[in-house]
């Protein structure tokens, strides 16, 4: 019942032209648009991915984590802090060699027993870290053309940027057409499939029907016999037909892109291109207009930062080759999102701090574009070149990659802190979008307004009353009350003190908002679960004096009584508002309310309230 209230309320706020723009989901939030049974399929798929796998389901021998969560979790399937190795051996003439006889070049850190665990052969003369990549938005990126990433390589954006497309099979279809990769390091994965495939063998040693035969213990198939206990390939059909690696393919290709607030106009960006950054980092891309893909992913304009291709980063590379990606070359990592990832650079050696300290100073992100024979040299000395304040712009505009709209303190929870920013900010303007208050301007009309509070309802996340619904949501659409117009819900505040002795009806009286000994406080005298459209009498005294007037009701106000409210009725749902007016000159002092209705037959006496108001 409440989310089709809250539904009705969104729809209402759209017919009426409040909603301007609908708000971006946040990082970790499904794609909007999503059928109900695709949104099934991602519930469902999230699941698996956060399960951690048993040995008796087909863990190991090998692996690296348990749960696909275990890595991607910052949210869940987002980027992680956990890093693999990667080893090989480099000869004097530049031929890399993975050690794939030895267990390269993935090294499996964990075993289901110490007899079979893996160590760095010592042929291996290069090491390399990898940390953990984000999954966000990878349906959308799966959506962009081939040609589209490919029209990057061949017409570069800039002198001296030559990037390349790593052209790869699918694992589903390793004798089909080659496709431009887009996923990993190396960019050395097309699709979410093959992505799901590759770390369900590699990084849990998962067989399954792309991958289907084990890893050996550094290459040792005495001990992979010894202890693969699971048939291969370990990973089959549900009820469904579905296949883990299906499961956890319909997680990832249904997650949102993590949102960028606000979404243009940022002067940080103007100079992040102006310097050479957007040279790599492409901004935008519109996914393919395919009748195969799904409404969601289709023909959408998305703003990644990158443009998928492999690039010559000398000596801050991993010199580790991966299929037709050279040990110098890596992809550019999507920047949506970035705000939340830490560490960064592809072996993570960048960590800890804030974004600025992660982005600026000799041991940042930027310095390590300028390494020798970077193809980002360039752009980074000019970026080294910026004034101190331009380079804080771009810092700002980095930390808007990721960022949830309202979300003031930029801790990806909307609640009762970002609503005061936002209730300070109503009214305010014009906005540029480099104003701190800009986050809370969804249409970038300048101003924060109704528009913006009607577009905060639908994604607010507080629901302190326990109505099913949200207290914003609540509020705008007269389902809570809010007698001191701060859009929360007054039975969340300061309520009066509840003397009880209710009878044997249902008559329920709460009075709650400001504490009413305060000048200009304000509250709500409010009656529930009575008769509909029935005669409602108030009785007030100075103290408490419970006393049977019925065989079942108690009458709480000493008599005589100081007053007799009449003339009240109930609405059609049976409840009563009236707003309550505290503080003024008055001493403080104590009323007992008590209430009661007659539905033509007999009367139910409320519970009693203690009210205190008044004070100097």
């Amino acid at each position: 019942m409440r989310s089709f209230e809250l539904s009705f309320t969104v729809a209402v706020f759209a017919a009426q032209g409040l909603i301007a723009q609908a708000p971006q989901p946040k990082m970790g939030a499904p794609l909007a648009g999503l059928t109900a049974p695709q949104m099934q399929r991602f519930v469902a798929g999230r699941v698996d991915f956060t399960h951690q796998t048993t040995v008796g389901e087909g863990l190991g021998p090998i692996f690296n984590q348990s749960a696909c969560s275990s890595c991607h979790n910052n949210p869940v399937g987002g980027p992680g802090s956990i890093t693999v190795t990667r080893f090989g051996y480099l000869d004097g003439k530049g031929t890399f060699d993975p050690l794939a006889s030895l267990g390269g070049s993935l090294l499996q850190q964990l075993a289901i027993d110490v007899a079979c665990q893996e160590i760095v052969p010592s042929a291996a003369n290069v090491t390399a870290t990898r940390v953990t990549t984000s999954t966000l938005g990878l349906g959308l990126i799966e959506a962009i053309a081939d040609a589209d990433i490919a029209a990057n390589e061949l017409t570069p954006p800039a002198p001296g940027i030559s990037g390349r497309v790593h052209w790869v099979h699918e694992l589903e279809n390793p004798t089909g057409p080659l496709r431009a990769g887009r996923f990993g390091w190396k960019a050395q994965l097309a699709t979410v499939l093959s992505f799901s495939g590759d770390a369900a063998q590699n990084e849990m040693g998962f067989t399954n029907r792309l991958l289907p035969t084990e890893n050996a213990p550094n290459g040792n198939l005495a001990l992979l016999a010894a202890w693969d206990g699971v048939a291969d390939p370990e990973d089959g059909p549900d009820g469904n037909g579905l296949h883990f690696i299906d499961r956890i393919t319909d997680f990832q290709r249904y997650l949102a892109a993590p949102p960028q607030t606000p979404r243009a106009g940022m002067t940080g960006e103007a100079i992040f291109n102006t310097v050479g950054c957007a040279a790599c980092h492409v901004a935008t891309f519109t996914t393919a207009n395919a009748p195969a893909l799904e409404p969601a992913l289709r023909n959408k304009i998305i703003h990644p930062y990158s443009d998928f291709l492999v690039h010559d980063m000398g000596v801050a590379a991993d010199f580790i080759e991966q299929g037709g990606a050279s040990g110098q070359e890596v992809r550019t990592p999507p920047l949506w999102g970035l705000r939340n990832r830490d560490p960064l650079w592809h072996d993570g050696r960048v960590a800890g701090g804030t974004l600025e300290t992660r982005m600026l100073g000799p041991a940042g992100i930027i310095f390590q574009h300028a390494a020798f024979g970077s193809e980002a040299a360039a752009s980074a000395a000019a970026f080294g070149n910026l004034t101190t304040a331009d380079q804080l712009r771009v810092v700002a505009f980095l930390d808007s990659l990721g960022r949830a709209e309202f979300d003031w303190n930029g801790d990806n929870v909307l609640d009762q802190v970002d609503l005061a920013a936002f209730r300070d900010a109503m009214g305010g303007g014009p906005f540029t979008a480099d104003d701190p208050k800009a986050i809370f301007d969804i249409d970038q009309n300048g101003f924060v307004d109704s528009a913006d509070l009607a577009a905060f309802a639908t994604v607010y996340e507080v629901d302190c009353n326990g109505s099913g619904g949200t207290d914003l949501a609540d509020v705008l659409a007269g389902l809570a009350a809010d007698s001191n117009g701060n859009y929360i819900p007054d039975v969340c505040e300061h309520c009066q003190l509840d003397l009880g002795f209710a009878g044997g009806g249902s008559l329920l009286l709460t009075m709650c908002g400001d504490v009413m000994t305060t000048a200009g406080s304000k509250g709500t005298f409010e009656l529930s679960a009575g008769p509909a459209n029935a005669p409602v009498l108030v009785g007030i005294g100075i103290a408490a004096n419970p006393h049977l007037v019925t065989a079942t009701e108690f009458l709480v106000p000493l008599e005589p009584m100081v007053a007799l409210v009449i003339g009240l009725a109930t609405d059609a749902n049976g409840g009563l508002r009236l707003p309550i007016f505290g503080g003024g000159v008055l001493p403080t002092t104590d009323w007992v309310f008590q209430a009661a209705t007659f539905d033509g037959v007999a009367f139910d006496l409320s519970n009693a309230v203690l009210i205190t108001v008044g004070g100097f």
